[in-house]
């Protein structure tokens, strides 16, 4: 019994914790009230990564998902190849080049650890205990003692930014935020949908 229910604990706690790992949300998000027939199209997708295969995965990611929408882009490492520190001049020839309207650029704005202690606890069921040897030792096996671990998580925060490609005005802005992400696609996925999901809240996408 007292292996079952450790066994328990542990699969609540990495289950608890499993779920915090795919947590992403965006903080607040800015649209520009002057733009309401502004429907985003033919964006060009643009990553800020010194990481080549972050860059990739995360442009790829959001086209990807723009496309199932039915809404055109094209990421830009597919348009310029890789330039980690691309400047204006090579950003407009890339959009020339993209035939966009639009683009989104996201960045990371800041990644830090927070460590805090998980108290121990104490699972214990009801039950006779001192009636008789075998009462107090079947009870020794209802209750179960979790010591205290520290706990560190992950936060990072993205900003992401929709521009007019027309006139370079920004149409679209948001804070996001991921608790321990892995860098995997399903990361970039989940970051992505919520993104997207904001934007279309907001009308900027159709």
């Amino acid at each position: 019994m007292k292996s079952l229910i450790i066994i328990f604990f542990s699969i609540t706690l990495v289950l608890s914790f499993s779920a915090c790992a795919r947590k992403a949300k965006v903080i607040q998000s800015w649209v520009d009230p002057t733009r309401t027939e502004y429907a985003a199209n033919d964006i060009l997708v643009l990553g800020v990564s010194r990481s080549e295969v972050s860059l990739k995965l995360w442009e790829n990611v959001f086209v990807d998902q723009f496309i199932n929408m039915g809404i055109r882009a094209k990421a830009s490492h597919k348009v310029i190849g890789n330039v980690p520190e691309p400047d204006r001049k090579i950003i407009e020839a890339a959009i020339k080049k993209a035939t966009a309207s639009s683009v989104l650029i996201t960045h990371i704005v800041s990644s830090k650890s927070e460590t805090y202690t998980h108290r121990g606890t104490i699972h214990s069921r009801a039950g006779g205990a001192y009636e008789d040897l075998h009462g107090y030792y079947g009870h020794t096996f209802r209750t179960v003692y979790t010591p205290p671990s520290d706990i560190t998580h992950t936060v990072v925060r993205l900003e992401s930014n929709l521009y007019d490609a027309a006139t370079a005005s920004l149409v679209w802005s948001a804070q996001s935020e991921v608790l321990n992400p892995n860098l995997l696609r399903t990361d970039y996925d989940r970051i992505a949908g919520v993104l997207i999901a904001d934007m279309k809240k907001n009308g900027v996408v159709k």
